[in-house]
This record gives structure tokens, sequence and C-alpha cells, in this order.
């Protein structure tokens, strides 16, 4: 019986082809065309070819959930009524989603296989703590009271060169093991905040030679442990610290802007 069953589909199937590809030829698809080819799609569900199950490849726990609930899919959904390309656009829309392949397993799975966006750095913009992947693309909102253990960068524009200052910092662990957080100044330089309140002021251009600078002046005489209030690297190979105030009124120095 199951194999008569699913016989007489498929020859209703090829009527129904047959009449829509006539549709076609004359001009006339349309929503009499549209309500044939939905039938045939249903006439097959009864014969099996309906979508029992959708396989993630690529995440797992909460993100795979996400992407199955995001591609709309049911359960007993007639599978040549799946537009792999809609689910597809479905799923790269979801924040965790860089790029989505989709595809029908005939006769009842949904494939779909996804590479997902890695949390690379923390980004600090209008008092708002937001996890990034290395291309800057919001994942998720960040908890301040108990953030991931990721480089930290602040201000307008700092998510589009985070590679940039992480890959610097992580050539240099001397330098990066004292900076609590990396300030994007203008959206054209770096500021880098230590760990004992002072800022380094890192010139445009090439920041990997700024900080090897500063590393081997960190080696050689342990800079970053003055008191100082900023270590200015904007000038041609020179490094001007500034002194905290308190230090510099005690020195009987006067103050000026590096």
């Amino acid at each position: 019986m199951a194999k008569t069953a699913r016989l007489g589909g498929l020859a209703v199937t090829g009527l129904v082809a047959v009449t829509v590809g006539g549709l076609a030829l004359f001009g006339q698809l349309d929503d009499a065309a549209m309500e044939i080819r939905d039938f045939a799609g249903y006439r097959l569900s009864g014969v099996g070819f309906a979508v029992r199950a959708v396989d993630v490849t690529g995440a797992s726990g909460a993100d795979a959930h996400a992407i199955v609930v995001a591609s709309e899919v049911y359960d007993g959904q007639p599978i040549f009524a799946v537009n792999p390309d809609i689910i597809r656009r479905r799923v790269e829309a979801l924040p965790a989603v860089r790029r989505a392949t989709v595809a029908r397993l005939l006769p009842d799975r949904i494939a779909i296989v996804v590479e997902t966006r890695e949390a690379y750095a923390l980004w600090q913009v209008d008092g708002d703590l937001r996890v990034i992947d290395r291309h800057g693309v919001v994942l998720a909102h960040a908890d301040p009271m108990n953030p991931l253990p990721l480089p930290l960068v602040v201000a307008e524009g700092a998510n589009e060169a985070v590679v940039e200052i992480v890959e610097a910092l992580d050539n240099y662990p001397i330098v990066r093991d004292r900076v609590v957080g990396a300030v994007r100044v203008g959206e054209r330089r770096w500021n880098l905040r230590l760990d004992s309140g002072a800022d380094v002021k890192l010139p445009e251009g090439d920041v990997t030679a700024s900080i090897a600078i500063l590393a081997r002046l960190q080696a050689e005489r342990g800079v970053l442990r003055l008191a100082a209030e900023s270590f200015d690297l904007r000038g041609e190979g020179d490094l001007i610290v500034r002194a905290r105030p308190d230090r510099a009124q005690a020195a009987g120095l006067r103050e000026r802007e590096a």
C-alpha cells in the first residue's frame, strides 16, 4: 500500500509539472499555477516529503536553537515549500552568524551550515558595553558588573579598528598586561589607559612600532612604573613623560600640556 501511495503521489506531481509548464509557456503562470504548485507540495508531503528535522552544523546550544527558530521551518512543512535562499537570509540576519548555507536533504531534512562570529573584544560607547567580533559587529550587550575577559576598546570608531590595537598589544605582553582599555581618539588614533591610571598617547599610523618602543623602554628601564599622568609617543621616536600634578608641584615644576 505504501509503495502504491508513493507512486500515485508522483504521478499527480508529473501531471502538475506539465500543467504548470503549459501555463508558463502561454504567459499565464499566475495565482492558479501557484495554487497547483502548492497542491503538489502538499500531496508530496503526504508521502514523506515533509520536514521532520533541521540539522545545524557550526553552532550548538542556545545559538543552534536560535538558528532553528529564525529559520521559521516547522515540523510537517512540505519540504518543497522551503526556500533555502529565504532561510539563509533569515539565519544570516542573526548577530552571531557571519554566513550560512542551507540545503534540502530529501525526503525530510533541512541542513543549515553556519560560520559564527566569535567574541573578540568589549566595546564601550555612549555608556553601553557591548561584545563585538573582530569585524566590529555587535554580538550582544555585556554585563558591566560581570564582563567577559576580553580586551576593552572605547569610543566611536573603536570597534572598526579593534583588530589593529588588539594585535599590536598581543605582540608585546609586557605592555598589554598593563593596559586596561584602549580609547579611540577622533576616530584616527589610540590612547592606552594603564592600570596605574596613566594614559599612553599613541600617534596615527603604525601603532605596533610605537608600542614596540614602549615595550623596550619598559623592559630596560621599567618606564611604566613611573608616577606619570601620561606617556606621549606622538613625537618622532620620542617619549614625553608628563608627571602627575601633585608630583610636579612637589618638585617645583611647571605643568605643561604634552
